[in-house]
This record gives C-alpha cells, sequence and structure tokens, in this order.
C-alpha cells in the first residue's frame, strides 16, 4: 500500500518541557537515522509525544516513513524543512515549522492515542540551504546576523503550538555546516551514535571540540548585544551520550575489540556512554526501512533486537529525566 502524506494530528499541551535532542556524528554510516526512527517510534510507543525533524538533505528519515512517490508530493506541496529556511533566506516567514508536520500513516495504528510520533521531512536541496544561510552572514551588525541565522531552528521550534511535544529528535547531517550548527543551538541535548572503531573515535572528540567552540562563539554575541530575545539567550547543550551502533556480536574475538573500544570511548574521553548497544543487522532494519515502520514496532522483530532497542530507549528515557509511560 501507497504511504500517502498524512498532516500531523494537533498535538495538545499538557504543561511539560519540550526536550531536543540533536542525533549527530561527523561520520556517515554509523545509524544515526537508525537510532533516531527507533528511539522516536518506542517513545511513542510508550505515549510520549515525539516530533523527528529531518535535517539531512540524504532524507534518510524521511525514507523511513514516506516512499519516494510520496515525498515528490510534499516536495511540490512545500511541505519540507528546506521550504522553511528559504522563506528566512528570502526574507518571508509566513510558514511556522508546524504547518510542515506529518503523521506517517504506517505508524498511526501503531500508536496509542496518548502518543504521537510525527516527521518534519526533508529535502534532498537541502544540501543548497548551507549556502544561502552563510549568504545571510554577510553585511553590517554581523553579531546581529550571526545570531539570527544561527537561532532560526531555536526560535522555530519554541513556538507554542509545537508545546504538546515530549521529545524532539533532530537527525543532522554528517558535516558541522550551518544547518547542522542550527540543531546544535537549538539542543538542549546531543546524541552521537557511533561504531566502535578508532575512527569512530577520533570523529566524536573532534565533533565535541567543534560543538564547544560552536557555543563559545554564541554565548560571546549573546554577551555582546543588548537585545532581549529567546535568541539572545546563552545556549547550554549537554552531550545526552554516545550509543554504540552496529557492534559484531558473532565470536569472541569480535566481541573483545569491540568492548575494548568502548571502554576506551569511556576512559579516554570523559563521556557519557549507553550500556545498551545495537549490533549489526543489516537485513531486518532495511526490511522495516521499505515498509514504513521503525523495526521497533513493526510485526515479528526478532526478540533480541527488540529487547536491544527497549533497553537504549529505557536508558534514553532515564538519562534525559523523563518520567515512565505518561
Amino acid at each position: 500500500m501507497e504511504r500517502d502524506a498524512v498532516v500531523g494530528k494537533a498535538v495538545v499541551g499538557r504543561g511539560l518541557k519540550v526536550n531536543v535532542v540533536s542525533v549527530m556524528n561527523y561520520k556517515g554510516g554509523v545509524a544515526k537515522t537508525t537510532v533516531t526512527a527507533n528511539l522516536g517510534a518506542l517513545l511513542a510507543s510508550r505515549k510520549y509525544r515525539v516530533l523527528l525533524i529531518d535535517l539531512d538533505p540524504q532524507s534518510s528519515l524521511t525514507y523511513s516513513f514516506y516512499r519516494p512517490t510520496s515525498t515528490a508530493e510534499l516536495v511540490e506541496g512545500h511541505k519540507t524543512i528546506k521550504q522553511w529556511f528559504d522563506e528566512f533566506s528570502a526574507g518571508q516567514g509566513d510558514t511556522e515549522l508546524v504547518d510542515l508536520v506529518l503523521t506517517p500513516p504506517e505508524v498511526l495504528e501503531r500508536i496509542p492515542s496518548e502518543g504521537a510520533l510525527d516527521i518534519i521531512a526533508s529535502h534532498l536541496g537541502l544540501i543548497n540551504v548551507d549556502l544561502d544561510l552563510a549568504g545571510q552572514l554577510i553585511g553590517r551588525q554581523p553579531t546581529a546576523r550571526f545570531l539570527g541565522v544561527h537561532s532560526r531552528l531555536r526560535e522555530g521550534l519554541r513556538n507554542g503550538s509545537l508545546d504538546g511535544y515530549d521529545v524532539v529528535l533532530i537527525d543532522c547531517p554528517p558535516n558541522f555546516n550551518i544547518v547542522t550548527k542550527t540543531a546544535i543551538v537549538a539542543s538542549d541535548h546531543l546524541l552521537i551514535p557511533s561504531r566502535a572503531d578508532d575512527l569512530s573515535t577520533l570523529g566524536i572528540n573532534y565533533l565535541l571540540d567543534s560543538v564547544k567552540g560552536l557555543v563559545h562563539e554564541y554565548n560571546d554575541c549573546v554577551a555582546a548585544t543588548s537585545r532581549s530575545s529567546f535568541a539572545r539567550q546563552r545556549i547550554d547543550p549537554q552531550v545526552l551520550g554516545v550509543v554504540f551502533t552496529m557492534v559484531g556480536v558473532r565470536g569472541q574475538a569480535a566481541q573483545k575489540v569491540n568492548q575494548e573500544f568502548m571502554s576506551k570511548v569511556r576512559r579516554e574521553l570523559e563521556i557519557e556512554t549507553f550500556d545498551n548497544f545495537l549490533r549489526f543487522s543489516q537485513s531486518p532494519y532495511a526490511v522495516a526501512t521499505k515498509s514504513g515502520v521503525p523495526l521497533a514496532i513493526a510485526r515479528d522483530t526478532p526478540r533480541v533486537i527488540l529487547n536491544e532497542l527497549n533497553g537504549l530507549a529505557d536508558e534514553f528515557v532515564s538519562h534525559l529525566g523523563l518520567r515512565g509511560d505518561v
């Protein structure tokens, strides 16, 4: 059955803080989208109200819920995050993020009515948005321009119409361009999926240094301006932790190597890591992507994979300080 675009249902606020979490890593191929989609689905199945935002031009998160023919309809109907950024670059602003919210139809029957799993879709043309935003930084009043560009998503998410969500998960592209920076500025927390290997370990360290530099630069700009607004408040995104993914579990040698790398990250980077990890299971996740339903809430999901995903969700809820099923 073709998955049509469904406009997101209204989400009524219930007085809880909206937790904004960016899922990111410089390195591609670390199951970043897999973590985002399945974590969001499990939270929604536990009656949390979750909004997913796909900021990656590759649109993998979007394709996890919609077929290419359906995403083409979203593009034609200007229902992607690219339109929202384009309006900003053009000096317009009629569209709000809530106008772009969609509810993937295939997940509706698997989510209790108290929960929600909505998405704001990406667009392949989002790769050009970075150039447009960079152009907005050129000109007089550089401090104001810097804050205006980098706080674009932060201000959009603080719109009262999105207050009904408990968690916003942002799937970031594997780079540190301006669109990625807008996600960091908007976030309360950062979640870092990573393989358990040397290259990924180096990437985490570099990513953390880059985040620190951005936070310092942003807060310096805030201190230099007297204008009061939400964008002119200091930011302090916290690393929620590293989630190890695509972990080999076959053979004692492979398990030993992976455990050594995971211990190395904990020891050398002094960063929180999740006890639960996701094993390398290419086939089940690929089938789930084609169905439009994340493996975490799909039927006939292998028990061992479901246990891993639920363990990850348990830790996420605990690290974020959320209550149990709401």
